[in-house]
């Protein structure tokens, strides 16, 4: 009975000790990376991001690929041109960012970018339920970012 206690009494600090790390971890101060990630000083621009948390499970990875490839295939040239720019980015690490764009889960954000500042955005929070149908997928991103390609003349 006597180990039994001394052992439950061990895992208990070790799990304080670990807890309290996580908690100081996570409010440490990070720089913030959103004026880094955008291009500024060019012009109008749509930019696609795949934000995500830290861990990532198997359907965050298959939006984020689903994603990338739709940019690949249908708006390489707009890459290229840097008309669309692709940031993927961890929602708990970049705060700003994730409290700019409201964003608790993973997720792809449209947005229409001017001079680095954001003037516009469409979370896309339905690429969850859309990517069992590829077409459907493909469609909802293309929508957003169509509409802001049109309104910045892309």
């Amino acid at each position: 009975m006597e180990r039994l206690k001394k052992i439950l009494t061990n895992s208990l600090l070790a799990f304080a000790l670990i807890s309290i790390g996580f908690a100081l971890g996570k409010h440490s101060v990070k720089p913030d990376r959103q004026t880094d990630n955008i291009a500024n000083g060019n012009g109008r621009q749509v930019v696609v991001y795949y934000l995500h948390s830290t861990f990532r499970c198997v359907t965050c990875n298959t939006i984020e690929k689903m994603t990338r490839e739709l940019l690949d295939n249908s708006y390489s040239k707009q890459l290229a041109d840097e008309k669309i720019q692709w940031i993927e980015d961890d929602f708990q690490e970049n705060e700003t960012l994730a409290k700019q764009f409201e964003v608790v889960a993973s997720c792809v954000v449209v947005a229409e970018v001017k001079d680095g500042v954001v003037l516009d955005y469409k979370r896309l929070d339905d690429v969850w339920t859309k990517m069992k149908d590829p077409e459907a997928f493909n469609q909802y991103i293309s929508d957003a970012i169509n509409g802001y390609l049109k309104k910045s003349g892309g």
